[in-house]
């Protein structure tokens, strides 16, 4: 770490690049000088890279670990300093640490040729902001982890023993003071959407409607096709951005979903990744006419997107014009659609891979002689690209017959046989 005394504090940012190979890559920087931090991308490298861990991974390690130094710089406190002479964190100082990882930041604007050194993230505490408890519960795991590696990296905790002691005292004090995380699966109550909600955003994507917040003819006629896709097919938004135009067999209507990490040709810094098996979908024929019509009716006249064969491109006048469009503008999109209706509350791309599977269980549920529910975990594993056995399809038929026994609940309480009057009147004076 940078010697305090040295100039003015520095501030950290994340600089992300792509190397030779096509592995995409970041570092921790002192954002003013753009020189990176020894110990944290040491970390990096050593902890988290070779563990063959993925990019967003990484960045989200370094994000959490700038917190923390954000923190120690705020109090003037070297931790390579404090952990060479074997002084380790006290209860108030991780007490507060706890405190300062709830706060919210958000992009500050950074002199332009910063950005232009390091096309760096860079955050500013956003005031009277708090972050979600999975983020506090992230950034403070991230950061047990550094402090524990550092410490003993630092210490002489291999030859003492009552320094590794205190060290892991202080890992399990930082641990312990993490927000409880909720049981994942009851969450999934309320992971769907509504009819109400799903015929809003049919409306909202189609081209021709005056709700549709897009301005732009063609960037409505590529939205409508990639909700159409996501609702259809049940893929994941890093799926949906890897598509190229040659996993598309038009003449058997299939898409081959294929895992690509460190492409060489894709030009984005923050890959999208299918997380999910490989596997080939089936298209119905109005869908594969839509990505016909798509292509070549829009994407063609689209600059520069001749370039490469990822189907969805940006649209938009820039120097992006034409890249296969980003997380971040998939991500936009949603939001765009997300506040157009107070009913939209809460939408997001990955909610329509749920309804996906909601509509496989009504699916299952209304055939006259349906698969038996192992068969049925086997077909939705692989529609889902879930390897088999994970348990996750098994989740999905735990839901769909809770949502059922509600229903029966409910219809069961509505025909329930209501005694006369009289005969209430009756047994009461009895």
């Amino acid at each position: 770490m940078l010697n305090l005394g040295d100039y003015t504090k520095p501030d950290y940012a994340v600089k992300s690049f792509i190397m030779a190979g096509g592995e995409r890559y970041c570092l921790l920087v002192d954002s003013k000088s753009g020189l990176p931090l020894f110990y944290p991308n040491l970390y990096i490298t050593t902890q988290v890279r070779n563990r063959s861990l993925s990019y967003s991974a990484m960045e989200s390690a370094l994000v959490g670990i700038s917190v923390l130094l954000r923190f120690m710089l705020e109090r003037n406190v070297s931790l390579e300093d404090r952990f060479k002479k074997g002084l380790f964190l006290d209860l108030n100082e991780i007490d507060s640490l706890r405190d300062y990882c709830q706060k919210k930041f958000r992009p500050a604007v950074i002199d332009q040729s910063i950005i232009k050194l390091i096309s760096a993230k860079k955050y500013k505490e956003e005031k009277n902001g708090r972050v979600s408890s999975q983020t506090e519960y992230r950034r403070l795991t991230v950061i047990a982890d550094y402090i524990e590696w550092l410490a003993l990296y630092l210490s002489e905790s291999n030859r003492n023993i009552e320094q590794r002691k205190l060290i892991d005292k202080m890992v399990k004090a930082i641990k312990a003071r993490r927000p409880v995380r909720k049981n994942r699966n009851q969450t999934l109550n309320d992971r769907g959407l509504s009819k109400e909600q799903l015929e809003l955003l049919f409306e909202l994507f189609r081209p021709e409607s005056d709700l549709n917040p897009f301005a732009d003819k063609s960037v409505r006629i590529r939205n409508r096709l990639i909700f159409l896709m996501l609702i259809h097919l049940g893929l994941r938004g890093g799926e949906l951005l890897n598509i190229r135009i040659r996993d598309i067999d038009f003449a058997s209507g299939q898409l081959v979903v294929a895992r690509r990490a460190d492409e060489k040709d894709d030009p984005r810094t923050d890959q999208p990744l299918v997380k999910t098996l490989d596997r080939r979908l089936p298209i119905k024929e109005s869908l594969v006419r839509e990505i016909h019509d798509y292509i070549l009716k829009e994407r063609r006249f689209i600059p520069n997107a001749k370039k490469h064969d990822f189907l969805f491109v940006t649209h938009k006048q820039g120097s992006t014009c034409g890249q296969p469009i980003s997380k971040s503008t998939y991500n936009k999109i949603m939001q765009v659609v997300r506040g157009v209706s107070p009913v939209l509350y809460g939408f997001t791309g990955h909610k329509l891979r749920h309804v996906w599977n909601e509509r496989f269980s009504d699916l299952m549920d209304q055939m006259n002689t349906p698969p038996d529910e192992a068969r049925q975990e086997q077909v939705r594993s692989y529609l889902m690209g879930w390897r088999e056995g994970s348990g996750t399809a098994a989740t999905y038929n735990k839901r769909f017959i809770r949502r059922k026994s509600e229903q029966v609940a409910l219809e069961m309480q509505d025909r329930q046989v209501r005694l006369p009057k009289e005969e209430t009147v009756e047994k009461q004076s009895n």
